[in-house]
Parts: structure tokens; sequence; C-alpha cells
């Protein structure tokens, strides 16, 4: 019997070292990884061997006749048309790794305790023998993984669990509810990493919008979240993103909203959502998606389209994506609402590195951040051995 992952699936990668016949793909590095819906193991080779199960943060990885049908079709689907083992010798493959690294920096500050953040922590007191301070302005570790994933989707959530062991070494001092400045960190640490995220949504900006930010933060009860004004009957959700079909799925279980109405601005092709949380809307009558439709106005009768249509509708929320916050103090760019970087490094800023949404955009899973952290930690271990070397 071969093992399946199922679409609760965070990306996090563990799985792909510790598998024995390198049969789980799209792995960091390979297209597809951070865009596909999750990983998949291929049914070919899985010799049964559960490493993967053992090592999952969120349970997504399950013996095949534990899976949905659903899961084990897809995980088959996604090798059908790919040769064994991707045409990799299996007997020269090696899961992929870093050499420990002797010298490094005493003192990093790593500022933002959600999924980047915390991976950051991890490969840095895996990696160095580096004392780590970290900051965040909330009181508990997590992040988006604890304000942003649904929380009728607690296996996914679990993740939460393995940041705060991190919080635990003796080797990390946590400095939660603080908030701290480009400035006040110069000079007192070796190298500082931002993982502040891209928690800002992105807006049509159309008067009497409400947007994810706000709706999510609610649903989720984050520290100094107000419950958003939800008027029903019906109400339309902007965004053919995961984000969107969140909130339409979660708007009808927990106000007085009974129909939404889902607005891609493009066709169904572009439609940012993956498989597994479409399925989670498809069969639901009170969810009707509507494709190439553009917004342009709202008043007290509904949404105006770009065709003149009124789709009447009570609340209007915009899930179009997010966007970083500058951070005095570091380069910007305003387009893509990142901190401009080299494999993490922050251009122009010598010891300052980013990694997460900061870093690449708003985009990717929970645990895609756990590649991005490594290739920013990599980054300032070298940095730093060069920097010692010169001295």
């Amino acid at each position: 019997m071969t093992y399946a992952i199922s679409g609760e699936c965070c990306s996090d990668a563990s799985c792909v070292a510790v598998c024995p016949m390198n049969c789980i793909h799209p792995s960091p590095g390979e297209p597809g990884f951070g865009t596909t819906d999750g990983l998949f193991i291929d049914p070919r080779t899985c010799i049964d061997c559960g490493a993967c199960a053992d090592i999952c943060p969120v349970d997504a990885a399950k013996p095949a006749d534990r899976s949905a049908a659903v899961d084990v079709q897809l995980n088959a689907s996604y090798y059908k048309e790919r040769p064994v083992l991707d045409g990799l010798d299996l007997d020269s493959w090696e899961p992929p790794r870093f050499d420990p690294w002797s010298d490094g920096p005493r003192r990093v500050a790593v500022v933002g305790a959600g999924p980047a953040g915390m991976y950051a922590t991890r490969e840095l007191l895996q990696r160095s023998k580096a004392e780590i301070t970290l900051f965040d302005r909330l009181p508990v570790v997590g992040g988006l993984a604890r304000y942003g994933v649904a929380p009728d989707h607690p296996l996914t959530k679990q993740i939460v669990e393995t940041f705060e062991r991190i919080v635990d070494h003796p080797r990390v001092c946590w400095r939660p509810s603080t908030s701290v400045s480009v400035d006040e960190l110069e000079g007192r640490y070796d190298a500082v990493v931002h993982a502040s995220g891209a928690y800002e949504s992105r807006r049509l900006g159309i008067p009497g919008e409400l947007t994810a930010d706000e709706v999510v933060a609610w649903y989720n009860n984050r520290p100094g979240a107000r419950r958003p004004e939800l008027k029903g009957p019906r109400a339309i959700v902007v965004g053919n993103g995961n984000v969107a079909l969140d909130i339409a799925r979660l708007l009808i279980t927990v106000s007085s909203v009974t129909e939404v109405v889902v607005v891609g601005r493009r066709g169904p092709e572009a439609a940012a959502y993956t498989a597994s949380a479409y399925r989670e809307v498809a069969e639901r009558t009170d969810i009707v998606f509507r494709y190439d439709t553009t917004p342009v106005a709202w008043d007290h009768r509904g949404l105006t389209t770009a065709d003149g249509e009124l789709i009447p509708a009570d609340t209007l929320i915009t899930a179009i994506g997010f966007t970083g916050r500058p951070i005095p103090g570091l380069p910007f760019d305003e387009l893509r609402g990142v901190v401009p970087n080299v494999r993490g490094a922050v251009v122009g800023k010598p010891g300052h590195f980013v990694t997460g949404w900061i870093k690449r955009g708003a985009q990717g899973g929970i645990g895609v951040n756990k590649a991005c952290a490594q290739e920013t930690v990599r980054t300032l271990l070298a940095e730093a051995s060069v920097s010692a070397a010169l001295m």
C-alpha cells in the first residue's frame, strides 16, 4: 500500500528530505514548487515506509487506504505523464541539506515570528552557534499560520506547535509584543533578518469595500481585530485565490450571509485557488462563481460592473492579494511590495536580510517559507564567513 498527500499539505517539504526513494515532488527548486496544490507521492515508486507521515507537521501524508479517494487520484495523476524518478539516478541522489557551519554570527535578530521568521530561526539554530533574539508585534508566534489559516483547517494550523517549540530553545530570546526599528537594531546585532510578511490587503479603491485582512483577522480572533459589518443575505467576494474561497465558505457559517457571489476579474483559467480549496466550495449551491467581471462601483443597491450590470448584494469584500509595507531604513519596491534583495541579502544595506513574503512577494503557502528561509540563511552565513576571513 502506497502513501498519498492530502490537500492539507503546507509544502514544508520535510518529507522530501526523508523519502528514501525520492518519490515526493515537486521539491524545492523544481518547477511548480509553491504553486501546485501541495506535494505529491509517486505511487509507482513509494515503498510504504511511512517516513513522510512521521515527519509531516500537518499530518497530510497518510496511507492510501486511509486517504480520500480524490487525494489518491491527484497524487497518481501528477505522475501520469512523468518518467519514474523524473529521470534522476536514485543511487547518486541525496536529499537537500546544509553542511553545519563552524563560523558565523554571534548575535542575530529576527523580526517577525510568522512562518518565515520561525523557519529562519530554526535554520540559524541548526546551521550556526548564534544567539537569536526574536521580535514580534503580536504576543504569540505563528503569524499568518495562526491568524491567516481558516479556523476550520485545524490540521494546517498544527504547524504552529512546531514554531512554539523553537521559541523554547535556550539560544532564542523571545520578545513578544515588541516592535523594533532598523535604527534600534543597528550596531546591536551581527545580522538582522526581517520577516515582517505582507499582510496588508490590496484594494480595488471602491468606497465601501471591506478587505480580506479585516475579515480574516476577525474570524481568526487576531488581537485587536474588530468585527466587520457583514450585512446579508447576499455578499460579493472579489478575488479568485484561496483566501477569497475561505472567506466565501466561512461567511455562510459565521454570519447572516446566506449567499456569496465570488467575482473573478479574469476567466477561470487565471484563477489562483488550489484544487483542494475549490473542492471545499464546489458543491455548495449558496456559493456562485462569476468570471470576467470587473467591479467599478458599489452602493446600497449592490455592485456595478464595467459592463453596466448591477449585481444586487449587501456586503462587498475584496480579496485580491496582499502587499508588504515599507520598512523604514530599508529600500522598498513599491510596485512589487518587497524589499529589494539578492538571495535574501538587502540591496545596499549590509548585515540586513529578508525572508518570506517581504522578500519574494505575497505568494506561496506556509511551507514554501522553509526553502525561502534556507536560501536567506545560506546567504547570511556565507557573508558572515567571508567577513570573518577578511578580519
